[in-house]
């Protein structure tokens, strides 16, 4: 979202999709969304003074080719009625905004869905030197915290450590194992507690 403002755009909304209330899970295996952290989602709007627009995930990931095709019960159409939902309420959005640094499969589904909705879908992240991105994020300010590991050398110990502090080892880690330095293979999980765009911090 900061690339979003520096790049004279206006954020008008923000939209997250969360775990179904019958799935009896805090985390999903999706191959779309972040679910770890998603009980907590609902500080960003207070911290960024917006409305924040939340639907449930019902759907599997089913078409799983390179390119989407329109899949009833896929999960990317949750992705696909929630921006529906946010674009009758705020009919001058434009555009969406994702993070999607490597993942081909993410990329081409938000793609298909804001095609379908008339909006344009904003990458700024897309294949950026993932050494250069991770610097860049903590020396601009960003506070984002470990809140999930899943990767040879990372452990419980680096939970709660700030991306800034673990700069350091994941360079380290991507030097011995190739592992992703921004996580971008499930390596691990942040949740973003300040940043410039934050008008509060949120406090652990």
């Amino acid at each position: 979202m900061m690339q979003c403002v520096a790049n004279d755009h206006e954020i008008i909304a923000l939209a997250n999709l969360k775990p179904s209330s019958g799935s009896g899970k805090d985390e999903l295996d999706s191959f779309m969304y972040q679910t770890v952290g998603h009980d907590a989602i609902h500080f960003y709007a207070d911290c960024m003074q917006l409305p924040l627009y939340r639907r449930e995930i019902t759907g599997t990931a089913i078409s799983l080719g390179a390119q989407y095709e329109v899949t009833p019960k896929d999960e990317t159409e949750d992705l696909y009625e929630l921006l529906k939902e946010i674009k009758e309420k705020h009919p001058e959005v434009q555009g969406v905004s994702s993070g999607a640094i490597l993942s081909s499969y993410q990329k081409v589904r938000v793609e298909n869905v804001c095609d379908r909705l008339g909006l344009t879908s904003l990458a700024y992240l897309w294949e950026r030197n993932q050494k250069e991105l991770l610097a860049e994020m903590a020396d601009s300010g960003v506070n984002a915290i470990l809140i999930k590991v899943a990767a040879m050398g990372l452990g419980e110990k680096d939970l709660g450590r700030t991306i800034g502090e673990m700069y350091p080892k994941l360079l380290q880690l991507n030097e011995k194992y190739g592992s992703h330095i921004c996580g971008e293979g499930g390596e691990y999980e942040t949740f973003t507690l300040d940043c410039p765009l934050f008008k509060k911090r949120i406090v652990v």
